[in-house]
C-alpha cells in the first residue's frame, strides 16, 4: 500500500514512516500542504494520513480536496493534538474516517490504521468496468467488447493502473515504481514498451472509447472517448 503522510513534525512523521513501513507499506511525507496538493495532481495514494493544524492550509482543506478527487473508498485518517468533541466531529463530517490523538500512540495507530484496512478490503469490487472494457480483478482477466484479452502478468497489472485512474496523468516513474518495484534491472523505458503493447491489445487509440495518450515529459494519461 502506498502512504501519503502530510505533517510538519519531521520527527513525528519519520517515527510514522518508519512503523508503516515495518508492515511493508510504501510512503511518502509532505512537510506542508501545498506540496502535497501539488504532488496529487499527478498522482494518487491509497492511504492519507493528515495532521489537521499544518503551517499553511488546515487539514479541512486537505480532507476535502482528497475526498473531491479521490472519492470515499480511499482511507483518510487524521492526527491531531485537539481532541475536544467539536473538532473530532468536523474531522468525521468534513470527511475523515478516523482520527489520532498526539502525542499518537504507536499500538493504537497501527491498530487503527489496520482496521480502515480491513474495511476498504471489503468494500474494494471484484469487477471494474470502463469504455468497452471489463475487469475481472478476482481472476485477472480482461474483455474487450466480452471477448478475453491475452495479457501477460505485467501488461495487465498496467492496465488496471491506468483504468483505475482515468483522466489522470500517471508519472513514468511511479508506473515503474508500482509495477517493477522489486526488479532492479528495468527502466522507464520498460513503461513505454509496455503502454505501447496495451495501446493495441486494448484498442486504447479510441476503438474501445479509450485513449492513452503520452504526456511530454511526464507519462501516460487514459482518457474516455467516443468509441470508432
Amino acid at each position: 500500500m502506498k502512504f501519503a503522510i502530510i505533517e510538519d513534525s519531521r520527527s513525528q512523521a519519520e517515527v510514522l514512516k518508519a512503523l508503516l513501513r515495518s508492515e511493508g507499506h510504501q510512503v511518502e511525507v509532505f512537510a506542508d500542504g501545498a506540496s502535497f496538493l501539488a504532488a496529487i495532481e499527478t498522482r494518487s495514494f491509497d492511504f492519507y494520513l493528515v495532521d489537521w493544524m499544518l503551517p499553511d492550509i488546515d487539514g479541512d482543506v486537505l480532507v476535502t480536496r482528497v475526498r473531491e478527487r479521490f472519492g470515499w473508498e480511499v482511507p483518510v485518517m487524521v492526527c491531531t493534538a485537539r481532541t475536544d468533541e467539536e473538532c473530532a466531529a468536523d474531522m468525521l463530517r468534513l470527511g475523515a474516517d478516523d482520527f489520532v490523538p498526539k502525542p499518537v500512540r504507536y499500538m493504537e495507530f497501527m491498530a487503527r490504521v489496520d482496521a480502515l484496512l480491513r474495511r476498504r478490503r471489503v468494500r474494494v469490487p471484484s469487477e471494474l468496468h470502463v469504455g468497452n472494457i471489463d475487469v475481472d480483478l478476482d481472476g485477472r482477466r480482461i474483455l474487450m467488447a466480452g471477448a478475453p484479452i491475452e495479457l501477460t502478468q505485467r501488461e495487465y497489472d498496467l492496465a488496471v493502473v491506468f483504468l483505475r485512474n482515468v483522466g489522470r496523468v500517471m508519472p513514468r516513474e511511479e508506473l515503474l515504481s508500482s509495477i517493477w518495484a522489486r526488479e532492479a534491472d528495468v527502466d522507464t523505458r520498460t513503461v513505454d514498451t509496455h503502454a505501447s503493447r496495451l495501446r493495441k491489445k486494448l484498442g486504447l487509440a479510441g476503438e474501445s472509447g479509450l485513449m492513452l495518450t503520452s504526456v511530454y515529459g511526464q507519462g501516460y494519461r487514459l482518457d474516455t472517448v467516443q468509441a470508432g
